[in-house]
C-alpha cells in the first residue's frame, strides 16, 4: 500500500500552467504623420538618443528610424493603450523597440518622461477627449527635458474615423486647428496630405499651452482647416520643413 501511495504521489505528471491569454483583435495604428521630420530635430543624429514612441501602433516610426544607418543606434521605447499592439508577434520579432509597454502615457512618471531626448506623439491626441488632450500635452511639456523635444502630429481638422474593433482606441474624438498648434511656437513643422501637421515643440511651448484649444466639433471640415492654415500663412506643401525664425 505504501509503495502504491508513493507511486501515485510522485508518478503524477506535473500540472500544466494555464496558457497565457492573448488579447483578441489585430494590431492597429498606421500614422499619416510626416514622420521624416524626426531626422531633422537634432543637430547631430550620431549621438546616443533615447526616443519614446507614444501610441506606436504597428511600429512605423521605429521602423523608419532603424532603417537609417545614422539613427539605427537610437534606443526606442514604445507605449500603447491597445494591448494587441503590445503583443504583436511580427513587431516583437523585428526588435525595433528596446521595450514595449501596455498603458497610457499619462500614467508615466516625471522621472521616466524626463529621460527621453525625443518624445513622439504621432496621430494620438485626436483619439482623446478634448480635456484629456490638453492635459496630456501639458504633462508631456512639463516633464520634457530642457534640451529635449516633443514631436506631435495630428490632423488639422476633424478627420472622421471610427473604431475598427472594440477597444482599439481608433476613433477620432477631436480636431486641432492649425492656429492651436502654431500658437505653441513650434521649433519646426511640416504638413502632409490630407492636412496632417507634424510639429516639434520644446520646453518653451509650455508657457503657451493655454492657447492649445482642440475642438470636438465634427463639422470642422478639411476646408475649414485649410482656411485657418492659409490665414496663418503656413507652408503646407508636403515634404517641406519650415523652421522657427529666431
Amino acid at each position: 500500500m505504501f509503495r502504491q501511495f508513493i507511486r501515485q504521489l510522485f508518478g503524477r505528471p506535473a500540472a500544466r500552467a494555464p496558457a497565457p491569454q492573448v488579447p483578441a483583435g489585430v494590431p492597429e495604428g498606421s500614422s499619416l504623420a510626416p514622420k521624416w521630420v524626426v531626422f531633422n530635430i537634432l543637430d547631430d543624429n550620431a549621438q546616443d538618443v533615447e526616443v519614446l514612441d507614444i501610441g506606436f501602433g504597428t511600429g512605423g516610426l521605429a521602423s523608419l528610424i532603424k532603417d537609417r544607418p545614422e539613427t539605427a543606434h537610437w534606443q526606442i521605447d514604445g507605449i500603447d493603450g491597445w494591448e494587441v499592439n503590445c503583443n504583436n508577434p511580427e513587431l516583437i520579432a523585428q526588435k525595433l523597440y528596446r521595450s514595449i509597454r501596455h498603458g497610457l502615457a499619462q500614467e508615466m512618471s516625471a522621472e521616466e518622461l524626463g529621460r527621453y531626448r525625443i518624445i513622439c506623439l504621432l496621430d494620438v491626441i485626436e483619439h482623446l477627449e478634448r480635456d484629456m488632450a490638453r492635459k496630456l500635452s501639458r504633462m508631456l511639456l512639463t516633464n520634457l527635458g530642457e534640451k529635449s523635444f516633443l514631436f506631435v502630429s495630428t490632423p488639422l481638422w476633424f478627420f472622421p474615423q471610427d473604431s475598427h474593433q472594440r477597444g482599439d482606441l481608433e476613433a477620432h474624438l477631436i480636431g486641432v486647428p492649425a492656429s492651436s498648434m502654431m500658437a505653441l511656437c513650434p521649433v519646426m513643422y511640416a504638413v502632409n496630405d490630407p492636412l496632417i501637421g507634424g510639429f516639434v515643440l520644446d520646453k518653451s511651448s509650455l508657457e503657451l499651452i493655454e492657447f492649445f484649444q482642440p475642438t470636438s466639433d465634427r463639422n470642422f471640415t478639411v476646408d475649414k482647416g485649410f482656411r485657418i492654415v492659409q490665414a496663418m500663412n503656413m507652408n503646407y506643401q508636403p515634404g517641406v520643413l519650415t523652421r522657427r525664425s529666431v
